[in-house]
């Protein structure tokens, strides 16, 4: 139960600390978060690669995409190998909304980690891995 607690308490924090900049480029957060996952992940550039790896669900990710791509943030390329696969790339438009949301998002980490040393963080990033692995064996 206090893992749940403090997943959620973590998340609400997570979303003041973008607020301003969802703000300041009149983004929603889904928009936000499709394009700080674009931004931090330019290997992972499809839309199945945001459902799978930050849980927002399709048809959010589809409407985030429409608009950032509306907003010229970012154009889909047809996968030269896969003609059935769109790649999403950003534009110079949206750099400068990116960078700003990757500073609010390292300023939160620093400060949710703060006091933490570097024996510490090695550990936690350990039992989180333990974690994941625990529910991709729930999930099967």
């Amino acid at each position: 139960m206090v893992l749940f607690d403090i997943l959620q308490k973590a998340q609400k924090g997570y979303g003041r600390a973008l607020e301003p900049t969802c703000r300041q480029w009149a983004l929603t957060r889904n928009e936000m978060d499709v394009l700080l996952f674009l931004y931090n992940n330019p290997g992972l550039n499809r839309a199945a690669d945001i459902v799978a790896h930050r849980g927002i669900a399709k048809s959010h990710v589809s409407l985030s995409v429409t608009a950032l791509e509306d907003r010229g943030f970012l154009v889909r390329q047809l996968d030269p190998q896969d003609r059935r696969t769109d790649r999403l790339r950003l534009t110079e438009a949206a750099l400068p909304a990116a960078r700003q949301g990757r500073a609010a998002q390292l300023a939160y980490f620093e400060r949710l980690f703060r006091g933490m040393n570097r024996e510490e963080m090695e550990r936690f990033q350990q039992l989180v891995q333990k974690i994941c692995i625990n529910i991709e064996n729930l999930e099967e």
